[in-house]
């Protein structure tokens, strides 16, 4: 089976679970992944929801700690090498891990032993290796994708008022189609679902900072996950289609849905 994502709209960690779910991918078997590398720190649960008038399936993934502690990504490495996950599931979430980690290295000089405070290590853990197994448990081989939209403008993050793409995107979608939406909406809008905090990001949206600009569309996690499981950037390519799956960000922008698609058929 092959699946195409459409990223048209821009990519994250929780759209493109919500698309794979949406897709068939068993939301228990998520949680089941989730939990084996964040214990009972994360809670995912899903609703359905509207986007510009497309029905999507909207995937939360809410920390419930306080966020006191902290873990670097040597440790992130460490709790996802140890963790009971198939095999599969452990070396795609490895490779997406690796794939963050040099984005933020280039990007952002950020190296391996930094200390990335709970709620964003969680965040990362939970996206990271719920796709994962989301996208194994649609039982697909292969996986292509469209180019990404990257957004525009400022975003205000903790290391200031930053460009989107914000430098570890940018270093992410090397090599990758790009584009941005035609239309920015007439108000400022919030980046999709991942402001940084710390150095990294973590659900919710980043305040963009000029008026009428689309924000970060594409978030380092969304990226980094994106470059992992699709091999070819390439329009919707011949499939017998068998599901569609439709993911929701956080906004609901009219003229514009902020999904997430998958197309999962035979080639």
């Amino acid at each position: 089976m092959h699946a195409w994502l459409d990223v048209t709209a821009g990519v994250a960690g929780d759209m493109l679970m919500g698309a794979l779910v949406d897709a068939g991918a068993d939301l228990a078997g998520v949680r089941a992944a989730v939990r084996a590398v964040t214990g009972d720190d994360v809670v995912v649960r899903s609703e359905q929801v509207s986007r510009a008038g497309l029905r999507a399936t909207k995937v939360h993934v809410d920390i419930v700690v306080t966020g006191t502690g902290t873990r670097t990504w040597s440790q992130l490495r460490d709790t996802i090498e140890a963790a009971e996950l198939h095999p599969r599931t452990r070396s795609l979430a490895l490779r997406a891990l690796t794939r963050l980690v040099d984005g933020y290295r280039r990007g952002h000089l950020v190296h391996e032993d930094r200390a990335l405070g709970e709620v964003a290590a969680l965040d990362v853990l939970a996206d990271i290796v719920g796709d994962c197994e989301a996208l194994r448990l649609l039982g697909v081989d292969s996986v292509s994708a469209s180019p990404v939209a990257l957004g525009s403008g400022r975003i205000r993050t903790s290391h200031g008022d930053l460009p989107v793409p914000v430098p570890a995107v940018a270093e992410l979608a090397l090599g990758w189609g790009v584009s941005r939406p035609d239309e920015p909406p007439t108000e400022p809008e919030a980046a999709d679902d991942e402001p940084e905090i710390g150095g990294i990001t973590t659900e919710g949206p980043a305040r963009v900072v000029g008026r009428g600009d689309l924000g970060e569309l594409a978030t380092p996690t969304g990226m980094a996950l994106l470059r992992t499981f699709a091999s070819v950037c390439e329009p919707l390519p011949p499939l017998t289609l068998r599901v569609v799956g439709v993911g929701a960000g956080g906004r609901d922008v009219p003229g514009r849905p902020n999904v997430v698609r998958v197309l999962v058929g035979l080639d």
